[in-house]
């Protein structure tokens, strides 16, 4: 697999959390493979207040969306006809929303623990992965309050910080959770709560000599392959898998020299990718080809792009944001979480 790296870089003012990154984190370069794909770009829903994020989003069979919410215990549903949004669970006792993703039809599961949006720091022992049902019993009754059911599906207490997640397999039950601090890949039977660790390896780790040690952040099921996103190894890549998850090849840098975060990819390996601190969404093709799709490291079109999520057609990208709080743009701008949709022309 060939190659192919960008330099998209940072602008040299950055608040606390990147300001003590290695000194190739602050390159004020944009270098693209590519040409920049035809899209077009509206904003669907704002949050009213600085200080949200949004740190994961799905698609329902409804064409509605699920946002989580690292800065608050939230779901929120969002409908992107109309762009009306509301909260639909709030977790007790945790801090914060990471991972989310489709166990079964209209089935979903989600990663809750204590994280601070301030310090940036999570607090290890406190992650678990949990069901929201729109299916059961009494999520079919009439009363607004009662149509979805949570439960728990497991609780992980070795895991310093769970993060993005993935489906493997609806049949086994298996979903793929990723431990950014440790730079491990966990993977959960959702039916039985059994949990083991499946990815392991340097790529997946934190970069050496980083005071934020972010390293897995997204992962995507694939055919054969688990895709990741390493933030501050600053690579894309993917392994190929057995059936339960398991490597039987090497760990593949597919495209490097940006930072990545949560992502999706399309049935023929072309990946949409959020950068958070570069305020953008980037097109990765299976040959590790890059190309802006939008934003900008100094654009507030997207500022802290936190994760792409296609539609069933792939001819949409939703992408949900921080507002920059991450690494404000110039230095100054941030402004509330929003979701926009991305229209593939």
């Amino acid at each position: 697999m060939r190659v192919q790296t960008a330099c998209l870089g940072l602008v040299a003012s950055l608040p606390t959390a990147f300001a003590y990154w290695p000194s190739y984190y602050s390159q004020n370069v944009n270098v693209y493979s590519n040409q920049q794909p035809d899209v077009t770009i509206e904003t669907l829903f704002q949050f009213p207040n600085n200080g949200s994020w949004i740190s994961n989003l799905v698609t329902r069979r409804d064409g509605s969306l699920l946002l989580t919410r690292l800065d608050t215990p939230e779901v929120w549903t969002l409908d992107p006809t109309n762009g009306s949004a509301a909260m639909l669970h709030s977790f007790p006792m945790v801090t914060s929303c990471f991972g989310i993703s489709e166990i079964e039809d209209d089935v979903f599961a989600v990663v809750i623990g204590n994280f601070s949006s301030k310090t940036y720091q999570p607090t290890p022992g406190s992650f678990t992965v949990q069901k929201i049902d729109f299916t059961s019993a009494s999520a079919k009754t009439k009363r607004a309050e009662a149509q979805h059911t949570v439960s728990e599906i497991a609780a992980i207490p070795e895991a310093v910080a769970l993060n993005g997640m993935t489906t493997f397999s609806r049949e086994s039950h298996l979903v793929l959770i990723a431990d950014s601090p440790v730079g491990l890949g966990w993977k959960v039977n959702t039916q039985t709560g059994e949990y083991s660790v499946a990815l392991n390896n340097t790529k997946l780790r934190p970069a050496e000599g980083v005071a934020l040690p972010l390293g897995v952040n997204g992962l995507k099921a694939l055919n054969d392959y688990v895709y990741y996103s390493s933030t501050t190894r600053m690579e894309f890549g993917r392994v190929k898998v057995d059936s339960e998850a398991m490597p039987v090849g090497d760990y593949e840098t597919i495209a490097s020299g940006f930072l990545p975060d949560n992502f999706d990819v399309a049935s023929d390996g072309t990946a949409y990718v959020a950068t958070d601190p570069q305020n953008s969404v980037v097109r990765i093709t299976p040959y590790g080809q890059i190309a802006l799709v939008g934003g900008g490291q100094l654009s507030t079109k997207m500022p802290g792009a936190t994760s792409c999520r296609l539609t069933s057609d792939e001819k949409t990208v939703y992408v949900g944001t921080s507002g920059g709080q991450v690494a404000p743009v110039l230095g100054q701008f941030m402004e509330p979480a929003k979701v926009l949709k991305i229209t593939l022309n």
